[in-house]
């Protein structure tokens, strides 16, 4: 099995490998294609400079081919020239401090075009025109290299456009440039493809970047093909003016644009009086036009977030890090003061912690001291009277108090205040064992308040490393989506979209006010707003405040079902369950498992689920939340309360699954056709003040199952339960109800129980 897949993965390497050298030649032949002067075509060199080494030997190829097809008769220089470079780079690469420097590839082009210019110009007995061109040239030829280099850098990266900064995308800019002029040069009956493809260009610009998108797209498109040839200078002038004008119908739409640049960029042309230039121009735009109105809505989630403003990105990551730090900051000294009550708690105990001892020292003070044998029992006789005291213990231990009779019973010497004594050790006695319960609770007192001190210090943790997972802010699309709540009479309070690691939006909207919010139409429109994809939005209510969270449409959508069976199909379930995405792209499977049966249960069991989901639908890490649970439980009530807590979840991105268990049972994971147990031993909630969770982790894919259940459907043998979920294959809701119908079959304790089973099924989006 092992080589089957080893072999799919080497055939999988060479055909990815074997595309992208044709992908180089492909693009040298094409780079090497544009002039510029009418006469000059330094492009091709410049690719050479710039192409990774082990793809050099196709792009040399490319670029020489590309030479050939465009000058028969003059490519020779710059096909020698580009196997120079190609020789250069072969060389050269292996002295990683120069070839690692920015002006690596700069210098590889620079040096061999323009030696190459010199001897030309002085075997033909050029002027200082000429020698001005070949500089001119050279210097083209390096700028060029740069560029390029730096593009395919960013390309190999496999980022996002949305995630580039402004100066990357200048360069990227900067090389379709390059390929746009070489495109210039294939033409049907005086229509260029590179023209059509520089319109369309300008018109995705226009539309999704206004008026400053077009208008500089169009001017340097205009400016590419101005330098290609003389005659086509006016083509600067028409397309910045079209850009512009586009730029400035783009809110009507995809029409709007596509009409505003045909109508001004012609005008332009037939008052310029080139009407050789008219018809190829006007064809080329109804052309792209075309071509602009077919693209699917699609394309605008990538293209928007490119005209998005990044001028204030340092200062947005300023103040990002002073709130991680101070977050952080605020955390740390929360367990500082946990640390500092449990220490004094622990040293105040041994100093003032009730003690049998006392009830007889103080017992002694009040009526020994008096007494005219003292000398004889305190000074004479000190250790066999303590002795005669604590023979005393064990009776007040068992029956709470003692008599005289006690006294004269167990003390060695006769004491003539036996009844005194008796009297004051009860009522001492008393004020111990008061002390002793009143200890006890100060002691649970503390304990809750210095687990509180804990979670607070949890949840302040998780908010600091919530925020800084995310990369970016992007006010702009904030402001879109405030404009748009104001218009359908929303009133927000706070609206934030936020960009992670990895390129994803995610939107948090907090709202104010009753009115009623359209899951379907808010997530359509914000999506246009933000040109992204959202998945539906998790709406989560506390008194009049509203808070929607909006993702991006994730990898992977999940099928769920679930199925219970009441004990003795009462009214009331001691299970209870509950299942929802936290609006950041996570799926979350909860079910808790109350003390007992009955009503106590099932307010134990819903108590838990509730409190759970609100903390992690607002964000919380399960550790933090469950200890907040935990706490509750504990002051509920004078009675004890206990929950079982078994936490599933699974990030519907990547796939990866945390399964979180306070008391549970076993989960069953059935991944690749394979029966995973996932058993974590630990203690329900409501026991201990201090409590933490046993976990577990696994990396699900397309198609595995996850199945939890409660302790009803634990029975003496799971062989049942493994082959069950292993064989079958229907729906989740099925799977479900048929755990539990099987669980109430295998039960042979004659017990009957709360039992609760759910399925949950990754599936690809």
């Amino acid at each position: 099995m092992e080589k089957v897949i080893s072999t799919e993965n080497e055939n999988s390497r060479i055909l990815r490998s074997a595309l992208e050298s044709a992908a180089y030649f492909l693009a040298g032949v094409i780079v090497s294609r544009g002039v510029i002067f009418s006469t000059l075509a330094p492009f091709g060199c410049s690719f050479v400079a710039a192409s990774p080494r082990k793809r050099l030997f196709f792009s040399t190829l490319g670029v020489s081919l590309g030479y050939i097809m465009l000058k028969p008769r003059d490519a020779f220089r710059y096909v020698a020239v580009a196997v120079g470079i190609a020789l250069i780079r072969w060389l050269a690469d292996d002295l990683k401090p120069i070839s690692n420097t920015l002006f690596y590839a700069p210098a590889a082009a620079f040096l061999p075009v323009f030696a190459s210019g010199i001897v030309l110009t002085f075997v033909s007995t050029s002027t200082l025109s000429d020698f001005s061109v070949v500089a001119l040239e050279a210097l083209m030829s390096a700028g060029a290299a740069y560029f390029l280099s730096r593009s395919v850098f960013l390309i190999n990266t496999g980022r996002r456009l949305a995630t580039f900064s402004q100066s990357e995308l200048a360069c990227l800019a900067i090389s379709g440039c390059a390929v746009l002029l070489a495109a210039g040069s294939i033409q049907i009956e005086g229509i260029s493809l590179g023209r059509i493809i520089a319109v369309l260009a300008v018109l995705i610009c226009a539309r999704y970047g206004s008026v400053a998108g077009g208008a500089v797209s169009g001017a340097s498109a205009g400016a590419v093909f101005g330098l290609s040839s003389s005659s086509f200078a006016l083509i600067c002038g028409s397309y910045g003016f079209g850009g512009l004008i586009a730029g400035l119908f783009a809110p009507t739409g995809k029409l709007g644009a596509c009409l505003g640049f045909v109508i001004s960029s012609a005008t332009l042309v037939l008052a310029s009086g080139e009407g050789s230039l008219a018809l190829p121009l006007f064809v080329e735009s109804v052309i792209a036009s075309t071509v602009f109105m077919l693209l699917p809505g699609e394309i605008e989630r990538y293209v928007t977030p490119i005209f998005l403003p990044k001028g204030s990105a340092r200062g947005e990551q300023s103040l990002r890090n002073s709130v991680v730090m101070r977050l952080d900051f605020a955390s740390n000294a929360l367990k500082n003061v946990e640390g500092c009550v449990n220490s004094v708690s622990r040293q105040l105990k041994k100093l003032y912690a009730p003690d049998i001892d006392r009830v007889y020292d103080a017992t002694a003070e009040d009526v020994c001291s008096n007494c005219g044998l003292r000398v004889f029992c305190w000074e004479r006789q000190k250790n066999a009277t303590r002795e005669d005291f604590e023979r005393l213990t064990a009776g007040l231990r068992s029956q709470g108090f003692i008599t005289e009779h006690d006294i004269e019973n167990l003390f060695s010497k006769k004491c003539c205040r036996a009844v005194e004594i008796a009297d004051r050790i009860n009522s001492n006695y008393r004020d111990y064992i008061g002390g002793m319960e009143a200890a006890r609770r100060v002691s649970e007192v503390r304990s809750l308040v210095a687990g509180q001190f804990s979670g607070l210090s949890e949840i302040l943790a998780d908010l600091a490393g919530e925020i800084e997972s995310y990369k970016s802010y992007d006010p702009d699309s904030s402001a879109r989506v405030i404009e748009y709540l104001h218009s359908k009479a929303l009133t927000p309070v706070e609206c934030a979209c936020m960009l992670d690691r990895n390129g994803r939006m995610t939107v948090e909207i907090q709202l104010t006010g009753r009115s009623r919010v359209r899951r379907e139409e808010l997530c359509r429109d914000i999506s246009s707003l933000c040109g992204r994809c959202f998945d539906t939005p998790l709406v989560t209510e506390v008194g009049t405040q509203k808070r929607i969270a909006l993702s991006e449409v994730p990898v992977y959508d999940i099928e769920v079902g679930v199925f219970q069976h009441v004990y003795k199909n009462s009214k009331l379930c001691g299970d209870c369950v509950n299942c929802f995405t936290n609006g950041f792209g996570d799926f979350i499977a909860l079910i808790s498992d109350g003390m007992g049966t009955g009503g106590r249960a099932a307010v134990d069991s819903n108590m838990t689920v509730s409190i759970l989901t609100k903390l992690l639908k607002a964000g919380l890490s399960e550790d933090s939340a469950i200890r907040v649970v935990n706490s509750a439980l504990m002051v509920k009530s004078e009675d004890e309360s206990l929950a079982t807590v078994d936490l599933l979840r699974v990030n519907l991105f990547s796939g990866k699954c945390r399964i979180s268990k306070a008391g549970a049972p076993f989960t069953i994971i059935k991944k690749n056709g394979h029966i995973i147990k996932k058993t974590a031993a630990s203690l329900p909630i409501g026991i201990l003040g201090d409590i933490s969770c046993a976990e577990e982790k696994v990396k699900l894919s397309g198609g595995d199952v996850v199945v939890m259940i409660s302790d009803g459907a634990v029975t003496s043998d799971e062989k049942w339960l493994e082959k069950l979920i292993r064989d079958y294959s229907g729906s989740g809701a099925d799977l479900a109800k048929a755990v539990v119908n099987e669980a109430i079959k295998h039960r042979n304790d004659g017990h009957d129980d709360d039992i609760t089973a759910v399925a949950v099924k990754l599936i690809e989006n």
